[in-house]
């Protein structure tokens, strides 16, 4: 008799215990992610779904995670566009967002956005966490890229650059950013995640949840 029970008790728990595992993959709202009320991309674009990612420079957990995410993001279909947000926790990450926005103006991120993170962590090269900021520097790092140093430091210190750090600080506000690095999809959903990778993975659900509509 217990031959035969044994076996069918272990079909029955199989049975249940598969769906249930099944299901508990599947992000929850409140747990694996927050809806942002009346949330909205800082950059919308025409049927897109906006993926951003706030992240500061000298943050060594955004060092640990960017390659991590830049790997996630070459696989990412043509209908997501990723939008890099500067954090302004703090007087230095708000430097360094300052940084961010100067190097879009010359139209250098692509060249400049990995070597930044290399040049704060790895080369030492320029300023990191806890030291004194140093804007030639800076200027010296990305005249390497066929920019006048004085010239990045004017542009830095301008209005525009003022402006565009003023409203990603409104906007990083609005959506209830606790830390860096953080992902906020379409501005409507907070990702929330235990590593890098369940990050990533609430992050793709979300994205074909608004793809779909």
């Amino acid at each position: 008799m217990k031959k035969t029970i044994i076996p069918a008790l272990l079909i029955l728990l199989a049975n249940v215990l598969v769906p249930m595992q099944a299901q508990s993959q599947t992000p929850v709202a409140g747990t694996d992610y927050v809806l942002i009320p009346d949330g909205k991309p800082l950059v919308e674009a025409e049927g897109k779904v906006v993926v951003e990612e706030f992240f500061s420079y000298i943050c060594p957990a955004c060092n640990l995670f960017e390659p991590v995410f830049l790997s996630w993001q070459e696989k990412l279909p043509d209908y997501v566009q990723v939008e890099h947000i500067p954090a302004t926790f703090r007087p230095d990450f708000e430097l360094y967002a300052r940084v961010y926005y100067t190097a879009e103006s010359f139209d250098l991120l692509e060249k400049t956005h990995e070597e930044v993170y290399d040049a704060v962590h790895r080369l030492h090269t320029l300023p990191g966490e806890g030291e004194k900021f140093d804007e030639q520097k800076i200027a010296n790092f990305y005249a390497q890229y066929g920019v006048d140093a004085e010239k990045f430091i004017s542009v830095m210190k301008g209005f525009s650059v003022s402006t565009k750090v003023k409203r990603a600080t409104t906007h990083m506000q609005q959506s209830k950013i606790p830390s860096t690095p953080a992902i906020v999809v379409n501005g409507r959903y907070l990702v929330r995640g235990r590593t890098y990778e369940d990050m990533l993975r609430t992050a793709s659900f979300l994205i074909e949840k608004e793809h779909a509509g």
